[in-house]
């Protein structure tokens, strides 16, 4: 069921495992829709494939899908992809100037800082997979 605050995009299934389905989505800027984003170079588009639980329902490739993402898990992603690393670097200038560290080791920490973090992010990336999780809110027929 759809609530008020759920994030959702309109796809199309490209495959199907065992257990969840690969849905293709464009997302879009919020200029893509002006009338000059064909000649702006700030308009853009990027695909994605989104990993998404199998439903019930059957679905087959090509088929038109809406994809569902609460926004609890939006933030969560959200803190998880960006806010924590930047608290991170803050936090590593703050301290390797607080001990007098010089300029270069100061810098190197600020990035090092986010290379492990997102290396140990990716390790535990099946875990926040649990977490973070996609569904189907509706099927159409093409």
């Amino acid at each position: 069921m759809k609530q008020p605050d759920d994030i959702e995009h309109e796809g199309i299934v490209t495959g199907i495992t065992e257990s969840h389905i690969l849905v293709r989505i464009l997302q879009q800027s919020a200029c893509v829709g002006c009338h000059a984003a064909s000649v702006c170079a700030t308009a853009e588009q990027k695909e994605k494939i989104i990993e998404v639980e199998k439903p019930d329902t059957p679905v087959q490739i090509g088929q038109k899908v809406v994809v569902t993402l609460a926004t609890k898990a939006g933030y969560r992603a959200l803190w998880f992809t960006a806010i924590l690393p930047l608290l991170l670097i803050i936090l590593s200038l703050v301290v390797t100037t607080l001990c007098h560290a010089g300029e270069l080791v100061t810098g190197l920490c600020a990035l090092l800082v986010p290379v492990l973090y997102y290396a140990i992010l990716y390790r535990y990336r099946d875990r926040l997979k649990k977490q973070i999780t996609f569904f189907l809110k509706q099927t159409f027929v093409l």
